[in-house]
């Protein structure tokens, strides 16, 4: 039996990222604007006298290239009067950062560490902030505004949400039209006419989601100025309330619930009724199945459920090929044991191919991958019989 992903959740904080890059105010430059959140629970709070604080560590740095062009980091305090606050996943601690950076291709990391624990976790984002270079209009990037939060995060759908972008440089009356897709289905699109103008300002326009169901859907916005077309895209994610925000949709967070039935969290039986359901009868196997395994459920938040698909969102990034990086052998891998403790890689060695070695020491376990053609996608030497 595989280490149950239980007894190693916490590798540090997790947290929301949200950046939308703009035209600047200053001529010729970008605007980028990083917004944080952090709920709650997943802040060690400590007690005193009669109330509960809790501190943590915030580290941004944005690279373009080698070369280091911000640097900032601060501690970040919190207080709250009732215990029950503490545990909420519902109440965030929010923070904006805003920098004003040339045009160019950047790499955004943010490492969060909680002060009490010195649990830590890192996330790194590619920022393309050189499409506003493009043509005579500055376009920045898709936006939701405050009021289609509930798009995210509930089980009531509005009629309608709004998206805003900021422009800037072009003046004049201008047709636009957008698109909204899922998988390369077209489930609604529209067109209409934009008076702008040359300052930097803000645009909105709504788009009606009453009748959208739970998926991963793209808006993507388009004009043409001068013979130049403008494209921006947004993803837009319709959930439940209490589910991870890293879950693309329905069919595919079941699709990935593969390891924790290998490593005995619900029988096969389970998972192969989710994965042949449909309709309400599958949201309610996936919540149920879910609701079962919850380490904590007298809380709000499922963390086995959260760090599961944080470890799918990871192995996604770093393992990626011509086939899904959770479903390579590195990353069913990460996704059952989490990150290894230590590791050995040989890619010089006479008449071997390249392998490595990932070290689990806490549970006494070791794995070789190696690369058979030689275009780095690492396999595992010996097949694994528990799965």
């Amino acid at each position: 039996m595989a280490q149950r992903m239980d007894k190693k959740w916490k590798i540090g904080p997790e947290y929301k990222i949200d950046y939308v890059v703009k035209p600047s105010t200053e001529l010729g430059k970008g605007e980028l604007s990083i917004m944080l959140s952090v709920p709650y629970d997943e802040i060690h709070f400590v007690k005193q006298n009669s109330q509960f604080k809790g501190r943590f560590d915030i580290s941004i740095m944005i690279f373009e290239g080698k070369e280091k062009r911000v640097s900032e980091s601060w501690i970040e305090k919190l207080t709250v009067d009732e215990f029950k606050l503490t545990n909420s996943r519902k109440k965030t601690i929010e923070m904006q950062k805003k920098y004003v950076l040339a045009p160019g291709k950047y790499r955004l990391e943010v490492l969060i560490t909680d002060l009490k624990t010195q649990n830590r976790r890192k996330q790194v984002n590619d920022i393309d902030m050189s499409k506003l270079s493009k043509g005579p209009w500055m376009m920045g990037d898709l936006y939701f505004m405050k009021d289609s939060s509930a798009v995210k995060g509930s089980d009531n759908m509005p009629e309608a949400i709004y998206v805003g972008f900021s422009a800037s440089g072009v003046k004049g009356k201008y047709p636009f039209s957008y698109i909204l897709q899922s998988r390369d289905k077209t489930f609604k699109q529209g067109k209409f006419e934009i008076e702008l103008v040359k300052e930097r300002h803000e645009y909105i326009f709504p788009v009606r989601t009453a009748d959208l169901n739970y998926n991963q859907y793209f808006l993507t916005l388009m004009t043409v100025i001068d013979s130049i077309e403008y494209k921006r895209s947004i993803p837009l994610r319709v959930q439940w309330s209490g589910t991870s925000s890293l879950i693309p949709n329905l069919e595919e967070a079941i699709e990935q619930m593969r390891y924790l039935s290998h490593t005995g969290y619900f029988p096969s039986r389970t998972y192969k009724k989710m994965m042949n359901a449909e309709g309400k009868e599958q949201k309610d196997f996936f919540t149920e199945t879910w609701k079962n395994i919850d380490p904590t459920p007298h809380t709000e938040n499922n963390e086995l459920m959260n760090e599961y698909y944080y470890r799918v969102h990871v192995a996604n990034q770093r393992f990626s090929g011509h086939r899904e990086g959770w479903r390579s052998d590195r990353g069913m891998i990460y996704v059952i044991y989490g990150d290894p403790d230590a590791v050995e890689e040989h890619h010089m060695e006479i008449n071997t191919k390249p392998y490595m070695i990932w070290y689990y020491y806490s549970v006494n376990r070791s794995f070789i991958f190696v690369d058979n053609t030689g275009f780095g996608d690492y396999q595992l030497s010996e097949p694994l019989s528990e799965y």
